[in-house]
């Protein structure tokens, strides 16, 4: 396992292009059919908050300048362990909503350390 925090940085950025741009143009109406889609979005969101979870084991001062980085790595643990109680409202909201905006503090945190 690598400890290097751009690495995580890395993956944290290419799980959220990948939310971001597949649920551009799609409608909630076909987040919540397409299980497909769903479970690729879930995925990403786990890769997120799992890669910022390993960020805060290497470089803590890194992962906490993220906000709500506590949040997000329990919502991680909630996608993992609490899949019986997944809502799809709070998965498309977090999708539409949060990760743009965690997007562009990950390309802050990447540019602040090149």
């Amino acid at each position: 396992m690598t400890n290097d925090p751009l690495k995580f940085l890395g993956d944290m950025k290419l799980a959220a292009e990948f939310v971001v741009s597949t649920l551009a143009n799609r409608q909630r109406e076909e987040f919540e059919q397409d299980l497909i889609l769903r479970f690729a979005i879930e995925r990403e969101l786990i890769t997120v908050g799992e890669a910022l979870n390993q960020l805060h084991r290497v470089a803590p001062e890194i992962a906490q300048q993220v906000d709500r980085w506590e949040d997000i790595i329990g919502f991680r643990n909630i996608l993992v362990h609490g899949y019986d109680i997944l809502n799809t409202d709070l998965i498309w909201d977090i999708a539409k909503k949060d990760i743009p905006g965690l997007l562009a503090k990950i390309q802050f945190l990447l540019e602040a350390d090149g």
